[in-house]
């Protein structure tokens, strides 16, 4: 599909007569720098070559015009205390120490967190404020925000009255003990193989297609793709490295900032056909016959600007509903991504390091799920199950050392090529392979 016109960049429409197109009109819009006013120029042709070339110079006469919104959102605070020995002043304290170590997005949820504690404890001083008052906080927030709210509101004010302990102004943390309202927790839900093909069978004609790509096969998370960059991929050598991600500040603008964590920072190998699918996105996201520059971002909205997250969450349940898949949230493209490397046999710490976990063991207890096929294969006879004795003929295994580690990396290595033969052979393959078996038994 042809590129997308971005913001600025004029369009040509055919003009038609009596059902003929006898010529092209390019259009451009631009505001006048004396008044403001958003005024329009045109250049005609006999072809649609012409007209382009045409429009092309026409956009180079025409005053500059930033395409940008301006920004009218504010960064959230609380007011101002009157009682500097209130809990309301010492938060407000607290929210400045920390204001310079989190990121402007973690600041923001903190000071929307704790907005609801002003009207029910924040005239109350700090040394006074007792654990029935907290447990009266929770209840009252419980009623007005549900339990996730409640229990969002008690965590960051555990933390801050953690800092009180510390700073040595009250002698106990009053919100240690006090439970969280019980929530029920969302299953995560994650497609099958067959889904996920459908899904992007469904999306191929999509600008956003490759996007797509990139997050079922590498698990990136949604930030990490928007804000990928040309300069990030290096596509001779199918490498893709993850420097940026875009965040919201604490007035809530997206921008683009730093990976989540140190563990964020990292390269990613892709495999030779997705790297072929964006080396395609690369020529058709060429202007003029000029490729993207290395700090021209991958995937772009119209302005040519990063895509709003908003967006691709549209497009995406768009797909999903054209393709009659279950809803699933973007962000579980990285656990079905997640699982379905686990399910092909990739070590947990290999999948860890492509999707920018620290620890493999978090990898495994909250991004990978069990398919049905693994359930199955889980199910094996008792005879199977409780069958202790070693197989007619079989060797017994060699002591402990490097020659009996080696004979169960091999037998290992065997087991995992077995169970991917057997999941992706035809059924002929799989009669001969058991037959074979038979015969040597």
């Amino acid at each position: 599909m042809p590129p997308r016109r971005r913001a600025g960049e004029g369009t040509v429409r055919p003009i038609r007569l009596n059902g003929r197109i006898v010529s092209y009109r390019g259009l451009a819009s631009y505001s006048d720098p004396v008044t403001g006013q958003r005024k329009r120029r045109s250049v005609s042709r006999p072809t649609q070559a012409e007209a382009e070339r045409a429009l092309r110079t026409l956009l180079q006469t025409l005053p500059e015009t930033d395409w940008r919104k301006p920004r009218t959102a504010t960064c959230p605070a609380l007011p101002p205390a009157p009682d500097p020995a209130s809990l309301h002043a010492f938060l407000l304290r607290w929210l400045a120490y920390k204001e310079r170590d989190v990121r402007p997005s973690t600041y923001r949820l903190y000071v929307v967190a704790l907005q609801p504690v002003l009207p029910v404890l924040g005239s109350r001083p700090l040394a006074e404020v007792q654990v029935l008052d907290i447990e009266e906080l929770v209840k009252v927030l419980h009623h007005e925000r549900g339990p996730q709210g409640a229990g969002r509101c008690l965590h960051i004010l555990r933390m801050a009255l953690r800092q009180a302990v510390r700073w040595q102004l009250v002698p106990v943390n009053v919100a240690q003990d006090i439970r969280k309202p019980k929530t029920s927790r969302r299953e995560t839900l994650v497609w099958t193989p067959a889904q996920a093909a459908r899904f992007l069978q469904t999306a191929r004609e999509h600008r956003l297609y490759p996007l797509f790509v990139l997050a079922l096969s590498t698990g990136m998370r949604r930030g990490e793709l928007l804000a990928l960059h040309w300069g990030d991929v290096d596509l001779a050598s199918r490498e893709l490295t993850i420097r940026h991600n875009l965040v919201k500040d604490a007035a809530g603008h997206y921008e683009i900032g730093t990976p989540k964590t140190d563990a964020g920072h990292r390269r990613i190998l892709l495999a030779e056909d997705v790297t072929v699918i964006l080396r395609e996105h690369r020529k058709l996201e060429s202007r003029a016959g000029r490729a993207p520059g290395p700090d021209e971002l991958m995937f772009t909205a119209a302005s040519g600007n990063h895509v709003q997250g908003r967006h691709l969450d549209r497009t995406y349940q768009s797909l999903t509903e054209q393709a009659g898949l279950p809803g699933i949230r973007f962000h579980d493209l990285r656990h079905t991504a997640a699982s379905l490397l686990i399910r092909r046999g990739v070590p947990p710490k290999v999948v860890a390091d492509r999707l920018g976990h620290a620890d493999a063991s978090f990898t495994l207890k909250v991004y990978t799920h069990v398919y049905d096929d693994q359930r199955v294969a889980a199910a094996l006879p008792l005879s199977e199950l409780l069958n202790t004795a070693a197989a007619p003929g079989a060797a017994a295994l060699p002591p402990a050392g490097p020659e009996r580690q080696a004979g169960m990396d091999a037998l290992k290595e065997l087991h995992g090529a077995l169970g991917r033969f057997l999941e992706n052979a035809p059924d002929w393959a799989r009669k001969s392979l058991t037959g074979l078996i038979r015969s040597t038994e």
